[in-house]
């Protein structure tokens, strides 16, 4: 018997890697790209694949690349440290691992907001790539 290895259909997939990614909104995308890129469609994607350089992506395949944003993407692997772990309090892995290990002032996550203000924000929708 012949079996087939077929990929099931993708709704949007990214243009560059075909994988699925995450919807997220204009005012997202708008206050991600830096100040001379202006993000043209209708719906926007968030490619979820760490190895795509792509950083959004629209239904009809317009594609803005990491290069072309303002923050970098927590997840994406071509990304070195500091690397964002809050983006409205501007909390890196570099502050926290500074309060976990070096000055040894939290063991909690409580203790990491009180003493950072990671995860405190409201600004998700504008200042974390993925909108919240």
């Amino acid at each position: 018997m012949l079996e087939l290895n077929i990929r099931p259909k993708v709704n949007n997939p990214c243009p560059i890697c075909g994988n699925p990614g995450q919807k997220v909104k204009r005012i997202t995308v708008e206050h991600q790209v830096k100040d001379n890129i202006t993000p043209y469609g209708e719906e926007f994607f968030l490619c979820r694949t760490p190895e795509c350089e792509v950083g959004y992506y629209t239904e009809d395949g317009k594609v803005i690349g990491q290069e072309q944003l303002k923050n970098k993407i927590w997840f994406k692997k071509n990304i070195s440290s500091p690397i964002p772990i809050c983006y409205c309090a501007n909390v890196t892995d570099e502050e926290i691992l500074y309060h976990v290990a070096e000055a040894q002032c939290c063991s909690t996550l409580d203790d990491i907001k009180r003493h950072t203000g990671a995860n405190t924000g409201c600004e998700c929708i504008t200042k974390n790539p993925a909108g919240g």
